[in-house]
């Protein structure tokens, strides 16, 4: 009797199970409540057992080779294979090509939907071998379109993986509208923003502020998000009543170092560190905020390919969100932010500034019913099983 079929994703996402396993440092992975919730929402759009298939993430401090067997772990509760590999620096990407596209060839069976996570190589090549070996149908999870606008030596590769991978998908989930205009017009799609999922009640009353007004921002600290005119529309804010937390890494940490340690603004302005999206302390900074910040350049290349999940994170905590109109932020969420549309401090300033002044008004005139419904994970899997009823996957 063959096997029941199974949502199958390549991924090399990973979770504390996989450090606890590991025995190793490794780096924090950033992205785990993302594909966390994305696993619930195909598995329930299907019906099907899901098994994440990834290869091990490198060693963060060991310069040697090392053989490093399969292991079976849970990634949020999901089966995750990882496969053996030999992990030998500067050789561990082509050697990561062969074991684990013989992994995925021993562990995926006829009638499963493998669902590739991007076009990334490693998956690509896996996918080509399955297409051979196997009657499965793919699924791109195109969530992240980088690729299109690097300029370094791996758009090459990039680009081999969106040549070989495109004739192969039956299906694909776009985490922003623009990313389905470099797909063929008749393949099924369903857009899943980030992707991200709004996890709360749309009736649930947002915080009113107790005196400050408290600020977060949680991401890359760099231009194209906007970290630049956050930091000079500093000086454009009222001298009290309000507390900005920043959060993450990147090509501007000095800089917001410096503003925390600024003495204008050494009480009002905190950075912190980096923080997986489930941590205890990246929730209690949602915890603690009134209003979450999205400053991306509209302008930017990567808001073409790309969609904020931070913006849901925000809005799945509660928290009033001050956006640009950057990565089709306002087409998704609608009524649901409060919009700056100039990119540049004083436009950004002003909006933190009316904000701080008329929370309540602000807050009473946004509704973020239709997006909290939209994009639930109940509502985001009946939109999925459509596409797999187009695919012939469900009945």
């Amino acid at each position: 009797m063959p096997d029941k079929p199974r949502v199958v994703f390549l991924s090399n996402i990973y979770d504390q199970h996989y450090h606890d396993v590991r025995g190793e440092k490794i780096e924090p992975c950033l992205t785990i409540a993302c594909r966390r919730d994305m696993f619930r929402c195909l598995a329930a759009a299907a019906s099907l057992e899901l098994v994440v298939l990834s290869s091990p993430p490198k060693a963060l401090e060991r310069r040697s080779g090392k053989w490093l067997p399969a292991v079976e772990t849970q990634f949020a509760g999901f089966r995750q294979l990882f496969c053996a590999i030999w992990d030998v620096p500067k050789l561990r990407i082509p050697l990561a090509w062969f074991y684990y596209a013989r992994h995925v060839l021993r562990h995926v069976h006829d009638g499963d939907v493998v669902v590739i996570d991007n076009y990334e190589f490693l998956y690509i090549v896996a996918a080509r071998l399955l297409r051979r070996f196997r009657r499965v149908k793919f699924v791109l999870a195109y969530l992240d379109g980088k690729h299109l606008i690097d300029r370094s030596i791996w758009r090459v590769l990039s680009g081999l993986a969106e040549k070989w991978g495109r004739p192969l998908l039956n299906g694909a989930v776009l985490s922003t509208p623009p990313l389905g205009e470099h797909l063929p017009a008749t393949l099924p799609k369903v857009v899943l923003p980030g992707p991200g999922f709004i996890l709360r009640n749309p009736d649930t009353a947002l915080r009113q502020p107790e005196g400050e007004v408290r600020f977060l921002y949680a991401g890359s600290l760099d231009a194209t998000r906007g970290v630049d005119l956050l930091l000079a529309a500093l000086a454009l804010l009222p001298e009290s009543g309000w507390h900005l937390d920043l959060a993450g890494a990147g090509a501007l940490k000095g800089q917001v170092v410096q503003a925390a340690q600024d003495q204008r603004w050494r009480e009002m302005v905190t950075f912190h560190p980096p923080m997986a999206s489930t941590s205890a302390a990246y929730q209690q900074l949602l915890a603690s905020a009134h209003v979450g910040l999205n400053c991306q350049r509209k302008s930017d290349p990567i808001s073409a390919v790309t969609f904020p999940t931070k913006v849901f994170a925000y809005l799945s905590a509660g928290l009033l969100v001050i956006s640009s109109q950057a990565s089709s932020v306002a087409t998704v969420c609608g009524k649901g932010c409060f919009y700056y549309v100039e990119e540049t401090p004083e436009s950004l300033a002003a909006a933190m500034r009316e904000v701080i002044q008329h929370y309540a008004a602000i807050r009473d005139r946004l509704d973020v019913s239709e997006a909290c419904q939209r994009y639930s994970i109940e509502a985001s899997a009946d939109r999925v099983r459509q596409m797999f009823q187009r695919m012939g996957v469900v009945k």
